[in-house]
């Protein structure tokens, strides 16, 4: 049943994006939408299940998204500035997540910085970057418990 809702959502946002990108919508492009929604939808839920992702933590993510823009803005102006000269405030970093804080999720929002690179997932509780800067952004300060390994 849970396989099949989450099919069904794919299938739906899928279709529904394509329907808003398309000009003008006929019923041979609706069709072949539809037929790519299904096999979207069917690959998007293969490689969940390959990767393990689970979607908890939901309450640490709402936060993480809602500091995701300001984290952008301020790794646009650190590699604005590195850009011509040798960074020398970078760090490779371990980032040990809070409780609740899934590393599928927590990666991807790490990842979402310009100048920070998630370069290894040892475990779903701890993520390693590389950032041009030796302090945490504001993603990180959501996601990373309080002592973190260096």
């Amino acid at each position: 049943m849970r396989a099949g809702v989450e099919i069904v959502v794919w299938c739906a946002v899928l279709l529904g994006l394509t329907v808003v990108l398309i000009s003008s919508v006929t019923p041979v492009e609706l069709a072949v939408a539809g037929v790519a929604a299904v096999g979207g939808a069917l690959a998007a839920r293969r490689m969940r299940l390959a990767a393990d992702a689970g979607s908890t933590g939901a309450g640490c993510a709402a936060r993480s998204v809602l500091s995701l823009p300001r984290t952008v803005v301020r790794g646009l102006a650190v590699l604005v500035a590195a850009v011509g000269r040798r960074p020398s405030a970078a760090v490779v970093r371990r980032v040990r997540l809070k409780p609740g804080a899934d590393a599928s999720w927590a990666g991807a929002l790490l990842a979402a910085s310009p100048d920070t690179c998630v370069i290894d997932v040892p475990g779903n509780d701890e993520v390693v970057v590389h950032a041009l800067r030796p302090d945490a952004g504001p993603v990180e300060k959501a996601v990373a418990r309080q002592g973190r390994k260096r």
